[in-house]
């Protein structure tokens, strides 16, 4: 069973045992059978054209008074129950899930998308996603007052609304941000995950 998670950057692909993953550019139409979640409207055309995909977004039994919440948010938060589920891809998603329903959640700018902000400010502001950050100290030069004023958002609202909640985060830059938050926990392929369920209930419902 052949799944694509397809974002605005990249889509990812799972055969059940690896995942792998193509730039959205050079994506082509798989010629067996295969489920898919899609938040690229550039691709959808394409994957309507298909006699081979299925669409997943109609068939997550999701409860949520959200408008307009994305499926790979859906799909990321399908099989928790109980927590705060963190997707740190090119924008990072938090989301808040309470007896298996959904409560709300917020979007904030990647890692990739603040390097690219300061940049375009400055060409001095050269942030580093990945350079080393004490956050109980103020920053006493330029490199690391750019990639403090990153981090430190991104922990204090997710801490602020985690409570004594579960912390699952995901995604590409998941390992990035995990050192900074106690007892969170890391699942790479949580939306596929999400998505393995969907298609389970579908069939034990037919």
């Amino acid at each position: 069973m052949l799944l694509l998670d397809i974002g605005n950057t990249n889509v990812k692909y799972f055969d059940g045992h690896r995942v792998w993953r193509e730039r959205v550019e050079a994506f082509q139409l798989p010629d067996a059978p295969f489920y898919y979640i899609c938040v690229n409207p550039r691709v959808e055309e394409k994957l309507a054209a298909s006699a081979y995909g299925q669409d997943l977004k109609a068939w997550f039994d999701f409860p949520t008074r959200y408008s307009g919440l994305g499926v790979d948010r859906i799909a990321a938060c399908y099989t928790v129950e109980e927590g705060v589920v963190v997707d740190a891809g090119s924008a990072i998603t938090v989301d808040l899930m309470r007896g298996g329903v959904h409560r709300g959640g917020f979007i904030m700018p990647g890692l990739s998308s603040a390097k690219e902000s300061f940049a375009n400010i400055s060409s001095k502001l050269i942030c580093d996603p990945h350079r080393e950050v004490d956050l109980t100290q103020l920053p006493q030069n330029t490199a690391d007052a750019l990639i403090y004023a990153t981090i430190n958002p991104i922990v204090l609202m997710i801490e602020e609304v985690r409570g004594d909640l579960p912390l699952i985060f995901t995604g590409g830059d998941a390992k990035r941000l995990l050192p900074f938050f106690k007892d969170a926990r890391f699942r790479e392929n949580l939306v596929f995950e999400g998505m393995q369920k969907a298609i389970k209930e579908k069939r034990n419902a037919c």
